[in-house]
């Protein structure tokens, strides 16, 4: 093999387990949330960690001697998996942690974890993964594939390094928005807060709670405390305005179901370094907004259908 079957071949076996893990990702998230979600850090359906990981496994394990037997045992390929495996997951995450302020996935509950990058029980999950793959999953996927003419698998592979690098672009300035965002919404936060503290010396009681700055009917219920009050117009002003501001920013958060809204929701363990608190605030308060988006549609659903049997009676 040449030096550009080589590469070829690498390029597809890192696109083709992308994909497979990929869909480990995701089976694994529909078991355990009990829904469909793109769990990679790209639009497409390919995590590159595993990828990565299988074409360093699979040419690892070619590269070591064999024994007098001619095949590797199992015990050599559980910790050589494991090993290799849980390296790319802690340099790679710590990589994205570096780069993007935010940690995408987090083991930090988990025993014995090391900076939430890794863990024991995933790492042993790794090594057996590992063993089932260069046992019996690649030697099929590999008898598959050797049919493959090669200029078909150069196309192949040029057509999705392309796609990949397209996705990667796009999923990068959707993870640099979503900083962005987190930014700009922990500010209007700070500033809210300070317009809560002025109705809370007003009427002695705390009454810009998070709900009410998302319920525009408990907003207005709070709002109306302030009739007869001292500076009522400007503070209910200030307070619309702050509201209004804060609501428009998790909208547009939540706007784009291929950038921020799709990182929230194929992460929901995902921590940022800058604005931990304000990026558990805003995933709370987008779904919250969806709740009460989906009730307004419902309540004027009702209400057209009460108007629409009145007129008929009528």
């Amino acid at each position: 093999m040449n030096l550009t079957e080589f590469a070829v071949k690498t390029v597809y076996w890192f696109f083709l387990y992308g994909c497979i893990g990929w869909c480990v990702e995701v089976v694994y998230a529909a078991v355990k949330e009990h829904k469909l979600v793109n769990r990679g850090f790209l639009c497409g359906p390919i995590c590159p960690i595993y990828g990565f990981g299988m074409v360093g496994l699979v040419y690892s394990v070619q590269l070591i001697p064999l024994p007098d037997s001619g095949s590797m045992s199992a015990v050599s390929i559980f910790f050589i998996g494991m090993v290799l495996t849980t390296a790319i997951e802690l340099v790679g995450g710590w990589v994205l942690y570096k780069l993007y302020h935010i940690r995408w996935w987090d083991y930090s509950k988990m025993k014995y974890n090391l900076g939430g990058y890794i863990c024991p029980q995933f790492s042993l999950l790794w090594g057996l993964g590992s063993v089932l793959m260069i046992k019996v999953v690649h030697p099929l996927l590999a008898r598959g594939s050797n049919p493959m003419p090669f200029r078909v698998m150069l196309i192949l592979d040029i057509v999705l390094l392309i796609i990949f690098v397209v996705d990667v672009i796009v999923s990068t300035a959707a993870a640099i928005g979503l900083n962005k965002y987190l930014s700009e919404i922990d500010e209007l936060r700070a500033r809210l807060r300070v317009t809560s503290d002025k109705l809370t010396t007003v009427l002695g009681t705390g009454a810009m709670t998070a709900d009410t700055v998302l319920d525009e009917q408990k907003l207005q219920l709070a709002l109306a405390k302030l009739e007869g009050r001292e500076n009522a117009a400007e503070l209910r002003a200030e307070a619309t305005a702050r509201v209004a501001e804060l609501r428009e920013k998790l909208a547009a958060v939540d706007r784009h179901p291929l950038s921020t809204r799709r990182l929230l929701r194929a992460f929901p363990n995902m921590k940022s370094l800058n604005y931990a608190e304000t990026l558990a605030a805003t995933r709370t308060a987008v779904i919250r907004l969806r709740e009460l988006a989906a009730a307004a549609k419902e309540t004027a659903r009702e209400t057209a259908a009460n108007a629409a049997e009145k007129l008929k009676k009528a």
